[in-house]
């Protein structure tokens, strides 16, 4: 049912990544008639008009899935309709086993605000792979309002998937490698950067997990909870913009190390506060260690071009995106527990030692020599963030981060009123809408991480800011449980990709001596947005329902997500001097 709007969908993602749809048009697709003469065959067998036994519509209906079936397996070198055969295999598997319908749950048909015909290739009572089947709903309220499975789902986006990549020259579509995400961690110092980055992030959650269980325990004060959260959020701030000015003036490695170890000598303080039950001076300590945090943030995604080559850009910053967001989980996980059963003391002296192993392993970190860092020391203080406001399409694409922060930032603060008021799920509701984000991104990001993006990369962003606020309309208008937790995860896919992708397009248009001023930059105004939306979450909840409040922010992404399309468009790419320092040997 995702076949024709995808299609659509598809075209216009084209049309707007600056796409030549002819090339679409002439693609060399190998028997290219089966697909409309399976697409005919299912029209006319579920039209109603013609009148067809049982059997006989059983057998069309598995006809017209064999062709397309064999459609796919002639075009097999198609690496873009990869997904399509797979939605294709998971639909017909579905749909053989139980008899030639295809399964349907009563719950979706309900949130569709659909009946169920005689003539239907669906069956309420099929009951064999029940979740490949029509299990997720689009909602009632919106135009086409229908039943979905997993496979319509994977055919929707290998459609979109196809057009665009095919529209943007053939070298795009041949791009998607999946053995691209593994080539970055043939260079050792990559290695010793990403799991640096990860024992280091999964220490931070550590220590946050564990601080809050602690603090609620000891204090019962919810207040002082959200001052651990607000010492989390408010300092980094400070802390981007200190990275802003002095991270690309200092060597990278000795920075990455000494940070690290300053960070475990401050959790030491953070140790003796939880054992003489020093709340304020925990708050203080925490202070400290968030303001020194960014400075290793930014310095991360600098490096990048100085370890790899140009071609490994996406694949090392998705490695990265994928540790940070496996670190983040993992780390959560185990703070919770450890407090729960080893006590404050004991996961403080554990993350006390993530830090000190991560330090270890920077160590391992070979940058090559400092042109780099003497050509910000030649520089002015502020010349990095001067280089940025002279730079209209950055800027644009660290404004548009912003604003989207700012979004999702009302988004999530939102969520557990949402979710109590259409899912009724429980307690836990905001739990499982984070895991799904969380899965989101680590899909989004390894996705992109397979694929070389092309000059026109930075049109994404823009677009993938409307691709986000048509999900967040859907978020604030379903009431179907397994729907919202789909779109959830859809959001997060769409923002791991738009991460990965403002990170390359950074680091391929900026110059290498301004990398971590306008890594600092970015991060401090990010961070100062989505304080802002925490902020103005109480407000606007308190006077209007929750998916009003969605809808807001979904309203104001698709402004965000045309302005930015628009001006990256407008403004021509500024690609630095190619005197850039060699990668480091692994």
């Amino acid at each position: 049912m995702f076949l024709l709007p995808s299609i659509v969908i598809g075209v216009a993602l084209a049309f707007a990544l600056g796409g030549d749809l002819r090339r679409v048009l002439d693609f060399p697709l190998r028997l290219p008639w089966i697909a409309p003469l399976a697409l005919a065959i299912q029209i006319v067998i579920f039209s109603g008009h013609v009148g067809l036994t049982h059997g006989e519509t059983v057998f069309l209906h598995l006809l017209s899935y064999g062709l397309l079936g064999g459609f796919v397996v002639a075009n097999a070198r198609t690496r873009s309709l990869l997904p399509v055969a797979a939605g294709l295999f998971l639909n017909t598997l579905a749909i053989a086993v139980n008899g030639g319908v295809m399964p349907l749950s009563q719950r979706a048909a309900s949130a569709a605000g659909i009946s169920v015909p005689g003539n239907a290739n669906v069956s309420l009572h099929a009951t064999h792979l029940r979740s490949l089947g029509d299990v997720f709903a689009l909602p009632v309220r919106i135009p086409l309002a229908n039943v979905f499975s997993v496979g319509d789902l994977l055919i929707g986006f290998g459609m979109i998937g196809f057009i665009a990549a095919v529209s943007l020259g053939p070298q795009t579509e041949r791009s998607f490698n999946p053995r691209r995400l593994a080539a970055p961690l043939a260079v050792s110092s990559f290695r010793s950067l990403a799991c640096a980055r990860f024992v280091s992030q999964a220490g931070d959650w550590l220590t946050m997990t564990a601080v809050v269980g602690w603090m609620f325990a000891t204090t019962h004060s919810t207040a002082n909870v959200a001052a651990v959260l607000l010492v989390r959020m408010a300092p980094p701030v400070l802390g981007g913009g200190l990275a802003a000015i002095i991270v690309d003036r200092l060597p990278k490695r000795p920075l990455l190390v000494s940070v690290e170890a300053a960070r475990g000598t401050v959790m030491v303080l953070a140790l003796a506060a939880a054992t003489t039950g020093r709340t304020v001076e925990m708050l203080v300590v925490l202070a400290i260690s968030g303001l020194l945090a960014p400075l290793s943030t930014a310095a991360v995604p600098a490096l990048v071009p100085r370890l790899l080559e140009e071609d490994l850009y996406e694949p090392g910053n998705a490695l990265l995106g994928v540790a940070d967001n496996t670190a983040a989980a993992l780390g959560a996980a185990g703070g919770g527990l450890l407090v729960v059963l080893l006590g404050i003391r004991p996961a403080l002296g554990i993350d006390i030692a993530t830090f000190v192993l991560a330090a270890l392993v920077y160590v391992g970190v070979r940058v090559p020599p400092g042109a780099v860092e003497r050509a910000a020391r030649a520089a002015s203080r502020l010349y990095g963030v001067r280089y940025l406001l002279t730079r209209r399409r950055l800027l644009v694409l660290v404004a548009a981060f912003g604003a989207a922060t700012l979004a999702t930032g009302l988004v999530n603060a939102t969520l557990p009123r949402l979710l109590d008021m259409r899912t009724h799920v429980g307690a836990g509701g905001y739990g499982y809408s984070l895991a799904a984000i969380t899965l989101g991104l680590a899909i989004g990001e390894t996705a992109v991480g397979t694929l070389r993006l092309g000059s026109g990369a930075s049109r994404w962003i823009g677009c993938g800011l409307v691709v986000m606020a048509a999900f967040l309309a859907l978020l604030a208008l379903d009431r179907d449980v397994p729907t919202i937790f789909l779109i959830l995860a859809c959001i997060g896919i769409v923002d791991g990709t738009t991460d990965i992708v403002f990170e390359t397009v950074v680091q391929r248009e900026a110059e290498e001596h301004v990398l971590g001023s306008v890594f600092g930059f970015a991060g401090a105004f990010v961070r100062t947005t989505m304080i802002f939306s925490v902020a103005l979450a109480p407000i606007l909840n308190r006077l209007f329902p929750p998916n009003e409040v969605v809808l807001t922010a979904a309203a104001f992404l698709v402004a965000v997500g045309v302005v930015t399309l628009v001006s990256v468009i407008r403004v021509p790419v500024r690609l630095p001097a190619a005197d850039s320092a060699q990668p480091a040997e692994s």
